[in-house]
């Protein structure tokens, strides 16, 4: 181990390779390794590589994550992209192996510590796609190697997000033992501040490695390479006489703003699908951004969320430029899907940007993340405008421990949105998080409670206990949050041989220990063992449904065939149609109850109905609220009394 890593480690006073700079034509290749999705070309490199073409330079992306895709085939693939539990960083172990060299006992004490680990370990009827990728990784890296002849680029970039560090690094390596001339460069979410500095220290065969936005400053280092200044623009780390130094950030550090960046050029990703690849064409989703950081984020960081590293600050393109941008993408690649990258939809887009989406809609889904506290007009609206499908930033359907998180919402709020969305026809992806310290213990019974009630809506995409992340405030700041250890999640020792102070340092994903953690693991199976079987009979179709029909002899009818509870149906009285409208939005049992009275329905028996749909799990109590979970069509009313808006 210490004789391979050791020839490309900076500190201990030994240093990489050092290289004179380029001159006259240069040509740039951008890598995009496994393990990056394959239904979706890179934004980031589209990004770079038409600013690149724009400055006049010739620029390759090599999507060598589809080669592997081919190698070792979709079903395994996908296992890593979309289901191996991302702490366990199995992808990198596998590519570990071919980096390191065979190492006695390393698969029997990867096993031990990382996928036999309790919480997040990895099922013992999945590891045989781990030890086949272990098996493919060397091959794959040769077929990578020798696919061009690196020898004619100037410069090579790597771009690292989630599981692409250890083959991007291999990659890298091999080209610097063939090529020495050429320039190596990384950068991407896995190389963000001061992680980027500890790579760059400990594999001295990168030139160059970018720790935060490159939109701006990626282009100016490859003019200075062709120009030969040699001069290394702001937001890099570069090598000067053995030792990793930064070049200061200015004020909004190579921050273009939005609206100047190029559109992305994804021709390289469509050439490679048309020649090779068809089978990617079927559920493609094209990435493009409308905004960067996070609006409410700046207001209050999420204590759970490190997305946006040290980029919170928000900011948007014009709406004209959004549009724009998204009708010169269909123009010159189709009608695919599009997936919108923002952390969070800015909310001057209802204004001007979904209203002309809307009266001009355009042949294409769109897909955004969005806060939780959206009116039903609005979701309205977005399914109008085309967007079939958002990440609803609900984690959690309790008062408390979204006061924890610092959400700004709450629980009654999340689950209307996501009854909203189904009535809608948006299909909302939600999480279900746990295992705070400071969370009430007893929210677990209440959210099981309320989830059984739920089952007739989409389950959450995941039910776990949550993930520490770098840049979160569960991580900046560990103990104000309640934890009382944290330590980088065990597979990195077994990824990146170095001191644990390094992978302090280097590390995104941390282990963490608090006082009711051993009793919160304990609650929360419960809630996962209901959610997984919810899940099963939402992809059978047989979750049942909860929601008002118009009867054929007029009138309105309540279906309820719940998968979990005894079917029902029944004709609905004004009286159940007022209560079950009077909570389409969260209101309290008083506004309820004079919202119907205001509607002319008799009051008679208002409060004993009221109980009777609460018992009955057609309107639930969350919290101090009251929210309907029957959906509800279009048009219904009764009397003066509509649905929310």
């Amino acid at each position: 181990m210490d004789g391979i890593l050791r020839d490309w480690t900076v500190e201990g006073g030994q240093v990489g390779v050092a290289l004179p700079v380029c001159s006259g034509d240069m040509k740039v290749a951008l890598v995009v390794m496994p393990l990056a999705a394959v239904r979706r070309p890179s934004l980031a490199a589209g990004l770079l590589q038409a600013g690149l073409k724009a400055r006049g330079f010739a620029c390759d992306t090599k999507y060598f994550n589809v080669t592997l895709w081919k190698m070792l085939g979709a079903r395994a693939y996908q296992f890593f992209c979309e289901e191996a539990p991302m702490t366990a960083l199995a992808g990198e172990w596998a590519f570990a192996q071919a980096f390191l060299g065979p190492r006695d006992g390393a698969r029997e004490a990867y096993v031990r510590e990382v996928l036999d680990h309790p919480v997040w370990g990895m099922a013992v009827s999945d590891r045989s796609h781990v030890w086949e990728l272990e098996a493919l990784a060397p091959l794959f890296l040769r077929v990578a190697f020798e696919s061009c002849d690196w020898g004619e680029y100037g410069l090579v970039g790597f771009t690292s997000t989630f599981e692409q560090t250890m083959p991007s690094l291999c990659l890298a390596r091999m080209i610097r033992e063939r090529f020495p001339h050429v320039k190596l460069a990384a950068g991407g979410a896995n190389f963000e501040a001061g992680m980027g500095r500890r790579y760059m220290e400990r594999f001295g065969f990168l030139d160059y490695v970018a720790t935060g936005e490159a939109d701006a400053s990626f282009p100016l280092l490859c003019e200075s390479l062709r120009d030969g200044h040699g001069e290394v623009p702001p937001g890099f780390l570069h090598r000067e006489e053995g030792a990793v130094l930064a070049v200061p950030r200015r004020e909004a550090p190579g921050r273009t703003p939005l609206d100047l960046l190029p559109t992305p050029d994804y021709s390289d990703f469509f050439r490679l699908v048309r020649t090779s690849a068809p089978d990617l064409a079927e559920g493609m989703w094209l990435p493009l951004e409308a905004s960067r950081g996070c609006w409410w984020g700046e207001h209050s960081h999420c204590t759970f969320c490190g997305l946006n590293g040290e980029a919170m600050a928000f900011r948007r393109k014009s709406w004209r430029r959004v549009a724009d941008e998204l009708r010169e993408v269909g123009e010159r690649y189709g009608a695919a899907p599009v997936q919108y990258t923002d952390n969070i939809l800015a909310m001057d887009y209802f204004k001007e940007l979904l209203p002309h989406w809307a009266e001009a809609p355009l042949p294409t889904e769109k897909f955004f993340e969005v806060k939780s506290n959206l009116k039903r007009r609005q979701v309205r609206l977005l399914r109008r405008a085309g967007v079939t499908r958002v990440q609803a930033g609900v984690e959690t359907l309790a008062d408390g421990t979204l006061k924890v998180m610092r959400k700004g919402v709450s629980a009654a709020q999340n689950v209307a949105l996501l009854r909203w969305c189904q009535e809608l026809g948006v299909d909302s992806l939600w999480n279900l998080i746990y295992g705070f310290p400071r969370e009430d213990l007893d929210d677990y019974a209440r959210t099981h409670s309320l989830l059984e009630r739920m089952v007739h809506l989409r389950p959450p995409d995941l039910c776990s206990p949550i993930r520490m992340d770098r840049f979160s405030p569960n991580h900046t700041a560990w103990r104000e949050q309640g934890f009382s250890r944290i330590a980088p999640m065990p597979a990195y020792r077994h990824v990146f041989p170095f001191p644990e102070e390094t992978l302090n340092e280097l590390a995104y994903y941390f282990d963490y220990e608090h006082p009711r953690m051993d009793e919160a693991l304990a609650r929360g199976a419960t809630l996962q063992s209901f959610v997984s079987r919810w899940r099963k009979h939402h992809e059978r179709g047989t979750r049942g449904e909860l929601a008002v029909k118009p009867h054929w002899r007029g009138g309105w009818v309540l279906v309820d065939s719940r998968f979990n509870l005894a079917p029902s149906h029944e004709r609905l009285a004004p009286a159940t149609l007022a209560l079950l409208l009077a909570c389409d939005a969260p209101c309290s049992r008083e506004q309820a109850l004079r919202a119907a009275v205001d509607a002319e329905v008799p009051s008679e028996s208002l409060e004993e109905e009221l109980e009777r749909l609460l018992s009955r799990g057609f309107i639930a109590r969350v919290g101090a609220l009251l929210v309907t979970l029957t959906l509800l069509p279009e048009g219904l009313t009764v009397g003066r009394l509509a649905r929310a808006q």
